[in-house]
C-alpha cells in the first residue's frame, strides 16, 4: 500500500491568515500531496520577541481555517510541535514524525522563500537537506537565494501582500481585516479580544 504522502507547513499562525490556506489549498489542488498538515509552532527560535497569542487559541483559528478551506478533508491543524520538547526544533519534529508514522506517511515540507535561505542555519540541517522533498512558495521582495538538491520552487504559488505582522497591527488601531483573514477567525479574534481587537 502507498504511503500518505503528507506535506508539512510549519509556521507560528499569529493569526493564520487567507495567504496561509490559499497555499495550503494550492498543494493540494496540485496534486503535490494527498494532505497538508498545518504545524502550530509554539516557540520559533528564530521569532523569540514577537507577540504570540496563546498556543491554543493559535490552534483554535488554524482549525476553522482549515474547516473553512477549499479542501477540509487533506488540510488539517497539528499540534505536535506543542508535545515535543521546546523550543521546537524542525529537525526534533521530523525525527518524531518519521518513527512514528514514517512506515504509513512520506513526509514533505512547504516553506517561504526568506526560510529556504536560513535553511543552512538551522538546527542539524544536513538531515533535512538529504532526507526531504521541500517545496518552496515566493515571499513578495524576497529572492530564494538557497535550494536543496530536492528543492521545488512553486513559481506559480498564491502570493499575498500582507503578513500576520500587518493583521496584528491592523487589529491593535481598529483597522479593516476583511480581505486578510477568514471571518469566522476574525469572529474568534474579536471574541477572545486578541491583539486589543476592538471591532
Amino acid at each position: 500500500m502507498a504511503k500518505k504522502r503528507m506535506m508539512l507547513y510549519f509556521g507560528s499562525f499569529n493569526p493564520v491568515h487567507r495567504g496561509h490556506t490559499a497555499l495550503a489549498e494550492y498543494a493540494v489542488e496540485k496534486g503535490l500531496c494527498d494532505e497538508v498538515a498545518m504545524i502550530i509552532s509554539p516557540q520559533n527560535p528564530f521569532k523569540q520577541d514577537a507577540v504570540q497569542a496563546p498556543e491554543m487559541d493559535r490552534y483554535a483559528m488554524v482549525e476553522i481555517a482549515c474547516r473553512n478551506s477549499r479542501f477540509p478533508n487533506h488540510i488539517v491543524p497539528s499540534v505536535i510541535e506543542f508535545l515535543l520538547e521546546k523550543p521546537s526544533y524542525t529537525i526534533n519534529t521530523l525525527r518524531h514524525l518519521k518513527e512514528n508514522y514514517g512506515d504509513i506517511m512520506e513526509f514533505k515540507i512547504l516553506i517561504g522563500s526568506d526560510l529556504i535561505n536560513t535553511l543552512p542555519q538551522w538546527r542539524e540541517a544536513e538531515e533535512i537537506i538529504a532526507g526531504y522533498d521541500i517545496f518552496v512558495y515566493p515571499r513578495p521582495g524576497v529572492e530564494m537565494t538557497y535550494s536543496t538538491p530536492r528543492t521545488t520552487f512553486l513559481a506559480d504559488a498564491p502570493q499575498y501582500d500582507y503578513s500576520s505582522t500587518q493583521i496584528r497591527e491592523a487589529l491593535e488601531q481598529g483597522g479593516d481585516i476583511t480581505r486578510m483573514i477568514d471571518g469566522e477567525v476574525a469572529g474568534y479574534i474579536r471574541e477572545k479580544g486578541l491583539w486589543r481587537a476592538t471591532k
